[in-house]
């Protein structure tokens, strides 16, 4: 079975589409695996690790006040994200990332460490999901990774 990375490249270049990233909780890893497939320079067009809120709000320019009041890991954050990255870089598709793959940040009973939020923009539409993983911070970051180019590559397909 192809890995989810391939599989999103390949349909990529089958459509002629570019692709940039926001990544927080994931640090550059989407951008990586992506990197790692031959003849990526054709989809993969930048990213943005967008780890600290600093980074959100004065590169991405997500609002301070919707940090603060729905903390730098939940689902507005993240599509937030994914609209100030179309503003920054030119592609196809925007696709931002945020998370908690380990203790320490905005966890909470309805939020628990695991929790994923991913949103991209594709021809004028948001699309978002949230995920819970399991496992060791990696794990989730690994996890996290291979669910958003599952959900990328299944709704660029049917678009």
């Amino acid at each position: 079975m192809k890995r989810p990375e391939q599989a999103l490249a390949n349909l990529l270049k089958e459509k002629e589409l570019t692709i940039a990233f926001a990544e927080s909780m994931t640090c550059g890893l989407l951008t990586h695996k992506l990197g790692t497939i031959a003849g990526t320079s054709d989809v993969l067009t930048g990213s943005v690790i967008c780890y600290q809120s600093k980074v959100k709000t004065d590169v991405l320019r997500v609002k301070k006040t919707i940090i603060k009041k729905h903390t730098p890991e939940s689902q507005i954050v993240t599509d937030q994200l994914a609209k100030g990255l179309k503003k920054l870089i030119k592609a196809d598709v925007h696709a931002a990332i945020t998370g908690l793959a380990a203790e320490g940040a905005s966890e909470t009973k309805t939020k628990p460490v695991g929790t994923v939020f991913y949103a991209f923009l594709y021809k004028k539409k948001l699309y978002r999901s949230k995920k819970r993983f399991t496992g060791s911070p990696m794990q989730i970051k690994e996890k996290a990774c291979a669910e958003f180019f599952r959900f990328l590559l299944k709704e660029i397909k049917i678009s």
